[in-house]
């Protein structure tokens, strides 16, 4: 089962060369939508930034916004820009994982999959059809924080994930059932990353040491974050090199040999 994160929708560009925000560039743009921050606010902000901790600095940045603005800023951001789904989105795509979670909010992995006969999207208020789409044959796309197409619906804070958890314990216990089922290889993720961080807090309790499931991410990271993330996750760090033109490599050559695995046992 495949989880993608930012890392994947960064790849995507528009017909002016642009990509989709990442997190620290986000978050030093929508800062400036604050209303009448105080200097102690300003000074906050500033500090969670420089020490990466982007989940505290977005909640102190969204308490202080006009939630039209807020709101008007994401759809500019990630509905209107324009961008092209990369080779990157169609070589998971041609992975042809029956489910596909993502923590993203924009619409460029469903966008790729658009042609696919059966492939349905759902997000995480829609739990009896998620799990009535598990046992049919049609594959799914699962908008873990929603979709772009509501604002209101989307998970980005740390409080709205805490709210989202309280009043839909259905779909938790699902990704929880799914966990301990199923193999999870995360692409477009960082050690570092808020999202993902957010997801595994929760649902750290399904590790089984013998099973761990896998983030592929750039080289470089600290060994003392990957320990953490296998003693307390259960989840092992395969490494593609400094940047993410090796991604894209690995990911073709992931998709080769799934293919040749098909092939030899005879799957469609």
């Amino acid at each position: 089962m495949i989880f993608i994160g930012s890392g994947v929708s960064a790849t995507a560009k528009n017909g002016e060369g642009q990509s989709p925000e990442t997190w620290s560039v986000f978050l030093n743009n929508i800062k400036s939508l604050m209303k009448h921050p105080s200097a102690q606010d300003k000074e906050f902000v500033e500090k969670m930034l420089a020490e990466n901790n982007y989940l505290l600095a977005l909640q102190t940045i969204y308490d202080l916004c006009d939630p039209g603005e807020y709101s008007n800023y994401l759809k500019e951001m990630y509905l209107r820009k324009g961008y092209t789904p990369s080779n990157v989105h169609k070589l998971i795509k041609d992975l042809d994982s029956k489910i596909v979670i993502t923590t993203n909010f924009d619409k460029l992995y469903e966008n790729v999959c658009s042609d696919l006969q059966g492939c349905m999207t759902f997000d995480y208020t829609q739990t009896k059809s998620i799990v009535g789409c598990i046992k049919s044959p049609e594959s799914i796309i699962i908008k873990a924080h929603g979709s772009i197409d509501d604002t209101e619906k989307i998970v980005f804070t740390a409080q709205q994930y805490y709210r989202a958890q309280e009043k839909y314990t259905e779909f938790y216990r699902l990704l929880s059932s799914l966990f301990l089922t199923h193999t999870i290889v995360f692409l477009g993720y960082s050690l570092q990353d808020p999202d993902i961080n957010l997801m595994l807090q929760f649902l750290h309790n399904t590790a089984n040491t013998s099973c761990p499931h896998y983030l592929v991410s750039k080289s470089g990271n600290s060994s003392l974050l990957i320990k953490h993330w296998k003693n307390t996750y259960n989840v092992s760090l395969i490494e593609y090199g400094d940047s993410y033109d090796y991604f894209e490599k690995s990911l073709e050559e992931l998709r080769d040999l799934v293919i040749q695995l098909r092939e030899e046992r005879g799957m469609p």
